[in-house]
């Protein structure tokens, strides 16, 4: 795979030296390195852009809405990297596109939350939307938020063990250890019984996003969780409290 991306930044440089006079890093020269790099990514990956152009239609926005040629990202792009490149080179035009990534990434993220917030309102029963509401509630660290909608998800899906881990987690950071950890055991019981029943998509199918923003669950990872908690709790008893007896 690696290979492969240089290569590909490889070929993005000897199209661009055929075309531009100048290697020179401005507006320009990164505006035309985007040009040829969408160029030759489709070239490059056909199998890709034929599956992207056959997904579901859906209202929730898509990773690839993003506008790279836009002159706001080309200017971000260009202010990011004026200081430490002078010349487009294939290190550069890596950078080039590393940056954009990163700044297409953040966009997206700013888009599908209001879009996953405002269309939870609108159908507050979705367990799927419930559970895409909740990882995003945790991540921002809305423990109470992130409780109420995985709760509404568990109610109508109570055998997932992805719904019981992230639980088990927002349980934890709320100080719950005891609950937590029975949300945790609950997750790993279902994984390792091969009882465990996966989100489900129940409403329309233009609702739900081509590319969610997910958590993902494993038995090593719940066991990690447990361990933690453990571990937690040892802290406390052999540190905290033997503070407050000294006292």
């Amino acid at each position: 795979m690696r290979e492969a991306i240089k290569k590909s930044f490889k070929e993005i440089y000897d199209v661009f030296c055929e075309r531009s006079y100048s290697h020179d890093f401005t507006i320009e020269t990164i505006q035309l390195v985007m040009d040829i790099g969408n160029e030759v990514f489709i070239k490059n990956n056909a199998e890709y852009v034929e599956k992207f152009r056959m997904q579901p239609p859906s209202n929730a926005p898509d990773f690839y809405d993003d506008e790279p040629f836009s002159f706001e990202r080309i200017m971000t792009i260009f202010l990011r990297l004026d200081d430490s490149v002078r010349l487009i080179t294939p290190a550069s035009i890596q950078r080039i596109f590393e940056v954009n990534s990163e700044l297409a990434w953040k966009d997206y993220q700013v888009r599908y939350r209001r879009y996953i917030y405002e269309t939870r309102e609108n159908y507050p029963d979705d367990e799927y939307l419930n559970y895409l509401a909740a990882v995003l509630y945790y991540d921002e660290k809305d423990f109470d938020m992130a409780l109420k909608c995985i709760n509404q998800a568990i109610s109508e899906n109570s055998g997932s063990a992805l719904y019981a881990h992230l639980k088990g987690l927002i349980l934890f950071h709320t100080g719950e250890f005891d609950s937590a950890r029975t949300y945790l055991y609950q997750a790993l019981f279902l994984m390792e019984l091969l009882q465990d029943q996966p989100p489900r998509l129940s409403g329309r199918p233009e609702i739900y996003p081509n590319y969610p923003i997910e958590y993902h669950t494993s038995a090593d990872i719940i066991r990690m969780e447990l361990n933690k908690i453990e571990q937690l709790e040892l802290s406390f008893k052999h540190e905290v409290l033997a503070l407050l007896e000294n006292e």
